[in-house]
């Protein structure tokens, strides 16, 4: 009898917590509110350059290493387009980041020209090197949110180290299949990236005279690196500063993304990696000196923990007036150096010795 009394009462509780919960006002959800952009944009990584910072500096084993000069000293913070968003020309020494370098008016729709008047090797990417993309038909903005570009209110030391907006499974559903399952612990790009970028190799000593000036992008190869937890693909580059040789190897993203994803051989057991299984050796650039030519890697590079000495770049050096605005041809350019004085790598490590000998087995070959 006492049950029968009780149960009544515990569901008319129950049923008075339910109604609560279900009729209360809702609140609106943070993302709705009103935010100052303007105020988050001082602590974003587009005003504070804090990457370039972060990568330069010899804490982080830097190229300040072989300058030994602030990276004030040359002009990478000043790197920008040659106009603000109005046509409004530009003075490099002059320059600090403000709104107007993408919008005409704060707040109007800004045109991926603007966005690729300063990314340039995105520029390189569609009008150089004609590299196509599945999300060439998209905007800018259609992956990188205003956080992205305009901040989010905290500082960051670089952007390999806060979470973006841009994620593949944003837009693109997990299917489970068994290849999906078996590279699990590979990120999407690790496959689906047809390529990275680089322009080889940075000649400080013109920059040092306010020109910026390389030998010419390269491209054709990713390599492969521990980041987040995942597989992720890398990209290299090389500078020289007064004779001195510099190469850093960096997590990184290009705009080169296929529907189809590589073929099982272009990863395991690829010529790269059994040349490396050989000789100890990855050759990553050879220039001749006779015909004033580069050679350079092609397909994917598994980065071992011996990379230091495996590893092997051909450094050039600029042998024009490093004042000189013209672009040199090949011949103002000469064999400098095959030794890398100082090598960096941030934000991610080497593969280990299990996942070097998963990608050694020959796996996909007709």
């Amino acid at each position: 009898m006492k049950f029968k009394v009780i149960l009544p009462a515990i569901i008319l509780v129950v049923g008075i917590i339910l109604f609560v919960y279900l009729f209360q006002p809702i609140s609106q959800p943070a993302v709705n509110e009103k935010v100052d952009w303007a105020k988050n944009f001082k602590n974003s990584l587009h005003y504070t350059r804090q990457g370039k910072i972060t990568f330069y500096s010899a804490e982080n084993g830097g190229i300040e290493l072989i300058t030994q000069k602030p990276i004030t000293h040359f002009d990478c913070l000043k790197c920008h387009a040659n106009t603000k968003a109005n046509g409004e020309p530009i003075v490099t020494e002059t320059y600090i980041p403000d709104c107007y370098d993408c919008h005409i008016t704060p707040g109007d729709k800004v045109d991926d020209s603007r966005c690729l008047g300063c990314h340039a090797r995105q520029r390189t990417e569609i009008a150089v090197l004609n590299l196509t993309d599945v999300h060439r038909n998209m905007r800018c903005v259609d992956c990188h949110s205003k956080e992205d570009l305009m901040g989010d209110g905290n500082n960051y030391k670089t952007l390999l180290e806060r979470k973006t907006s841009v994620d593949c499974l944003n837009c693109h559903e997990y299917n489970g299949s068994a290849v999906h399952n078996l590279h699990g612990k590979v990120y999407c790009t690790s496959c689906h990236q047809t390529t990275v970028i680089s322009c080889y190799n940075c000649h400080l000593d013109s920059a040092e005279e306010h020109q910026k000036r390389a030998f010419r992008p390269i491209a054709g190869f990713e390599i492969l690196v521990n980041f987040k937890g995942k597989v992720y693909p890398a990209n290299f580059m090389t500078a020289v500063y007064h004779n001195r040789t510099f190469v850093t190897i960096q997590p990184f993203y290009s705009h080169t993304i296929s529907e189809k994803a590589k073929r099982c051989d272009e990863c395991h057991g690829n010529e790269i990696i059994r040349t490396y299984l050989e000789t100890g050796k990855i050759v990553m650039t050879k220039w001749n000196e006779s015909t004033k030519t580069l050679s350079t890697i092609r397909g994917v590079v598994p980065l071992p923990e011996d990379w230091r000495s495996a590893l092997k770049f051909d450094y050039i050096t600029y042998i024009g007036a490093p004042s000189n605005p013209v672009k040199p041809e090949p011949y103002n350019w000469t064999f400098l150096s095959n030794e890398s004085e100082v090598m960096q790598i941030y934000a991610a490590e080497p593969l280990n010795e299990e996942q070097i000998k998963k990608l050694a087995k020959e796996i996909g070959k007709s």
